[in-house]
């Protein structure tokens, strides 16, 4: 008797624990869509952003801010009305696993389905180097320029709590802005981005790319070859048209002839070396080609590595194939590489920020040795361990992996509560939990 006294108390205290979790009120945040004011000759596509405004918004307040950055072929919706991003901030605020917060979501979309928040500069392969003028935007300067500064004057932002995220293209844009601007983000978390170049040769990426292609080979014309069902050949377009993209003049401005026009005139388009046509303009009595050159060759007979690759990496196709376009991308874009940059620019400041990254075991665009690469080129570099949270997941415990995978984009909510929590840490100077998790093997940030 005894013994059933004890079980029915302790059943009435579970109910009553479940009841008062059940009680407690989520409030809801509002958000709202702001246009930014940028000059037309930096090429921004769509200058608007949603902030996210917590419950109980008090203007005379001042806020921790998130720029959070959304990935290849979003918008600035994306998060929102997509991925529901207000619903996880208003639970996390409401049950005081988080501080009030504005969060910020710019769009990075340009022409070519994302600008992945670079500067988008007209590349000239026989000095590899940049000419300053603009060809698929400057969203590096538009974000960092422009749409903060607007931003931070429309609200009242506490500009000392300063943190920037994202997924994907997100969280390449991420890492680059943070490591080229190591003062301006006290918190970064990183979620299944491309942030170690040298990756790609581990997994024969130029490979995988070219099978988009019937042929095994780029075509003159790109434009109709991409879309979701050539992931990667859309992908590597839109890196191309960030990183390297190409402009040449007609040789006829009267011939209709476009591919012998563009392929053929004086310093014209080089199929050889990985330049590719994506469509013609017409600006004022002149017509251009607008296209991008990829880092490789088809031509490898007799080529020697290009100047930047290890000889120690795989020896295939994509290590023999890179030119020194991918020398260029590497100097300039790798984010591997721009943390000597960041330890250039601010050492200090570059070292106190605290970062989450996380990635999928099973990433089907072949992300996990990027972030593992980046994870330990930022120990090697001297980043403080205390200030790093590194976490795969592939499925959890009672959510066995084979039905519940580590992809690219899976388990979005629940990565995004961890790195919403981690960030609010961070910014309030409280402990962040730092090291190596392994969710499949029970290993839990939490």
């Amino acid at each position: 008797m005894r013994r059933l006294v004890s079980y029915l108390f302790a059943g009435f205290l579970l109910l009553q624990g479940c009841k008062k979790t059940e009680e407690i009120p989520i409030q809801h945040g509002t958000y709202e869509e702001v246009s930014i004011n940028v000059a037309p000759l930096m090429g921004i596509v769509t200058p608007k952003a949603l902030v996210y405004l917590p419950p109980n918004y008090d203007p005379n307040k001042r806020y921790p801010v998130i720029y959070m950055l959304h990935g290849f072929g979003g918008d600035y919706r994306t998060y929102i009305y997509f991925n529901g991003v207000h619903e996880i901030l208003d639970h996390l605020i409401s049950t005081g696993q988080m501080d009030p917060v504005i969060v910020v979501m710019p769009d990075g979309r340009n022409l070519t389905g994302g600008s992945f928040y670079t500067n988008s500069y007209l590349y000239d392969p026989s000095s590899n180097s940049y000419a300053t003028l603009p060809v698929f935007g400057l969203y590096e300067t538009y974000i960092i320029d422009s749409m903060m500064a607007q931003i931070e004057r429309r609200y009242p932002i506490d500009t000392t709590k300063r943190a920037i995220m994202g997924l994907s293209m997100g969280s390449y844009g991420s890492a680059k802005l943070w490591l080229k601007y190591p003062a301006k983000f006290k918190a970064v978390a990183l979620h299944s981005g491309p942030l170690a170049f040298d990756s790609l040769i581990d997994v024969n990426i130029i490979d995988s790319m070219l099978s988009d292609f019937s042929d095994h080979r780029l075509p003159l014309w790109i434009k109709d070859y991409l879309g979701r069902e050539r992931i990667w050949a859309t992908l590597g377009n839109g890196l191309a048209a960030a990183f390297s993209p190409r402009i040449v003049a007609y040789q006829d401005p009267t011939d209709w002839r476009v591919i012998e026009n563009c392929f053929y005139s004086p310093g014209g388009l080089d199929s050889i070396n990985g330049e590719v046509l994506l469509d013609t303009l017409t600006l004022g009595s002149m017509k251009v080609c607008v296209g991008v050159r990829f880092p490789f060759t088809y031509d490898t007979a007799g080529k020697p590595l290009a100047s930047c690759v290890d000889p120690a990496l795989p020896d295939n196709f994509t290590k023999k194939a890179l030119t020194e376009t991918y020398c260029v991308w590497k100097a300039y874009h790798d984010p591997q590489t721009l943390i000597d940059t960041a330890l250039a620019i601010d050492a200090n400041a570059f070292k106190d920020t605290k970062v989450y990254i996380d990635v999928g075991k099973k990433d089907e665009l072949t992300l996990l040795s990027h972030n593992r690469g980046f994870k330990q080129a930022l120990l090697d570099k001297g980043f403080p361990r205390n200030n790093l949270v590194y976490v795969e997941f592939d499925g959890a415990i009672g959510y066995p992996a084979d039905l519940f995978p580590g992809l690219h984009s899976t388990w979005l909510y629940v990565r995004l509560k961890k790195s919403f929590t981690f960030i609010n840490r961070a910014l309030k100077g409280e402990d962040i939990k730092a090291g190596d998790y392994d969710e499949a093997e029970g290993n839990d940030y939490e």
